[in-house]
C-alpha cells in the first residue's frame, strides 16, 4: 500500500508539470499496475488514497518556515552595522575555544572592535567580549617629603622614621602569636619568633619583594620530621636521611603555608625554595594595613641580622642608623632582591658594617672587628676565650661626622676605593685584605 501511495504522489507531481508525454506514460503505467487487481483490491486502494489525502496537513502555497534568528545567540552589545564601522560576516564572530590571557588592543581586528556609538551610556563601560589588555601592577617609588631643611637634617628625619617603635614591637608580637597558634596545632613543640629590621608599618616600594619582617619557626629537625611524616617504621629511614636537609624545611613550609592561608588571615605571594634558606613570602593583615613577611623554618639569618643590628646600636648609634639607611636605599633602588641575582639585605648589612670598620678616614674607625662584639662574637666562629674587650666603654671616634656624611662616604668607598677583584668583605677580621684561599 505504501508503494502505491508513493507512486501516486509521483504521478500527481508529474501531472502538475503539464507535460503530455509524461502524462501518457504515467497513465499507461497506472493501467498496467491496476489491471491485474480485483474490484475489492481496487476499492481498498481508492479508500487508502482518499484517507491519506484527508489526513495530510494542508499547506498554504507561498509560505515558508521562518529561519532561526542568529541575533538571539549574540551578546546584547554586539556591534551591529553602522555607517562608521564595517561589520564582518557572522561566521567571523564565532567565539574561539580558548581565549589568550592577554591580547594587545592594536592586534585585534578593526572590524571586531566596538564602535563608540554602539556602546551603552556613550561608551562608558567596556564590552564584556572585548579582549583584556594587560596592565602593569606596581607601586612606584615616591620621593619622601621632609619637614627639615638640609641634607643632614633630612637624613636624620628619615632614619628616625625607619627605627622600630613600640607600636611595631606590639604588631610583631601579635603576628608571632597568630602564626604560633596555627603552627602549634601541627607541631606543639615549635617556637615562633618574629623579627623586624625596621618600621614594618610604613610600607613603600618593593615592600612585598623584600619584606622587613621575618618569622622563623624553630623546632628540632627529628621531631619536626616525625610530626610531619609520622613515626611508623616506613618513614624512619626517610627521617634519618632527610632530618637535617633542605627537603624537610621545604616540606614543613608547604604544610605551614597551607594552614596559614586556610585561616584567611594570610595571603600567599611567592616562594623561594631554591635559596640557601628556603622561605615563603606571605601578606598578613594588620588592621587596615597589610604586613609582608618572610616565613622560614630553622633559619639563622634573621637571628644574625637582629643580633648585629642590636649590638651595632649599642656600640655606636650611627652604625645602626647607617645600616637601616643603606638597606632602605638598596630596597628603593631595587638592588637587594636576591631572587633576581642581587645582594640580599643581610649582605648590605655586612657591607655597611665593613665600611664602618675600614672605610672611614684614618683614625676614624666607628666599629671594631666582629670578635670584639659581646653578644655576636660567636657568629664569627670563635669561643668565649677569643673575645676581645668590647669598645663599648671607650669613646667612639668620629663623633663629629653625621649619618648623612657616612652614607656619602659609604657610596664613594664601594664606588672607587674598594677593589672588588682583589678584596673581600670580612666583618670577622675587620681589615682590608685579599680573600683567603
Amino acid at each position: 500500500k505504501m508503494a502505491i501511495l508513493s507512486f501516486a504522489t509521483d504521478i500527481q507531481a508529474k501531472l502538475r508539470g503539464g507535460d503530455l508525454r509524461t502524462t501518457a506514460v504515467l497513465a499507461a503505467a497506472v493501467f498496467c499496475a491496476v489491471s491485474p487487481l480485483d474490484i475489492p483490491q481496487l476499492l481498498l486502494v481508492l479508500v487508502g488514497a482518499v484517507s491519506c489525502a484527508l489526513f495530510q496537513p494542508v499547506k498554504v502555497p507561498g509560505t515558508r518556515r521562518p529561519a532561526k534568528s542568529v541575533a538571539k545567540d549574540l551578546p546584547v552589545d554586539f556591534p551591529m552595522a553602522s555607517p562608521q564601522v564595517p561589520v564582518a560576516p557572522i561566521a567571523a564572530y564565532s567565539a574561539p575555544k580558548r581565549r589568550p590571557k592577554t591580547v594587545a588592543a592594536e592586534s585585534f581586528p578593526t572590524s571586531l572592535r566596538r564602535s563608540p556609538a554602539s556602546a551603552p551610556c556613550g561608551g562608558a563601560s567596556p564590552s564584556p567580549w572585548m579582549p583584556q589588555v594587560a596592565t602593569p601592577s606596581f607601586q612606584p617609588v615616591v620621593a619622601p617629603t621632609f619637614a627639615a631643611v638640609g641634607w643632614d637634617a633630612q637624613v636624620e628625619e628619615l632614619v628616625g622614621s625607619l627605627m622600630p617603635t613600640a607600636l611595631n614591637r606590639q604588631a610583631m608580637e601579635r603576628l608571632a602569636a597568630r602564626v604560633r597558634a596555627t603552627v602549634q596545632k601541627l607541631v606543639p613543640e615549635a617556637e615562633v619568633v618574629a623579627f623586624a629590621s625596621s618600621a614594618c608599618l610604613r610600607g613603600g616600594a618593593f615592600g612585598v619583594a623584600v619584606p622587613d619582617v621575618d618569622v622563623v619557626v624553630s623546632c628540632v629537625p627529628t621531631l619536626l620530621s616525625a610530626k610531619l611524616h609520622g613515626a611508623n617504621d616506613k618513614t624512619q629511614a626517610f627521617q634519618q636521611k632527610h632530618a637535617f636537609s633542605r627537603q624537610l624545611e621545604k616540606a614543613a613550609l608547604r604544610v605551614f603555608t597551607d594552614r596559614l592561608t586556610a585561616t584567611g588571615e594570610f595571603k600567599f605571594r611567592r616562594s623561594a625554595f631554591s635559596a640557601d634558606e628556603p622561605k615563603v613570602t606571605l601578606l598578613a593583615t594588620e588592621g587596615a594595613s597589610a604586613i609582608p613577611l618572610d616565613l622560614a623554618v630553622n633559619s639563622a639569618t634573621p637571628l644574625h641580622n637582629a643580633a648585629l643590628l642590636t649590638e651595632c646600636g649599642r656600640i655606636d648609634a650611627r652604625a645602626r642608623a647607617l645600616i637601616l639607611l643603606v638597606r632602605r636605599w638598596a630596597r628603593d633602588r631595587g638592588v637587594c632582591h636576591a631572587a633576581k641575582g642581587h645582594l640580599s639585605p643581610y649582605c648590605w648589612t655586612l657591607m655597611a658594617m665593613y665600611f664602618l670598620q675600614v672605610g672611614a678616614e684614618e683614625g676614624d674607625q666607628v666599629l671594631p672587628s666582629l670578635r670584639s662584639f659581646k653578644a655576636s662574637s660567636r657568629l664569627a666562629g670563635g669561643s668565649d676565650g677569643e673575645v676581645v674587650a668590647t669598645p663599648e666603654g671607650r669613646a667612639p671616634s668620629g663623633k663629629a661626622r653625621s649619618v648623612g656624611a657616612l652614607f656619602r662616604d659609604f657610596l664613594a668607598f664601594y664606588a672607587g676605593r674598594f677593589q672588588a677583584k682583589t678584596e673581600a668583605v670580612s666583618v670577622r677580621s675587620g681589615r682590608r685584605a685579599a680573600p683567603s684561599p
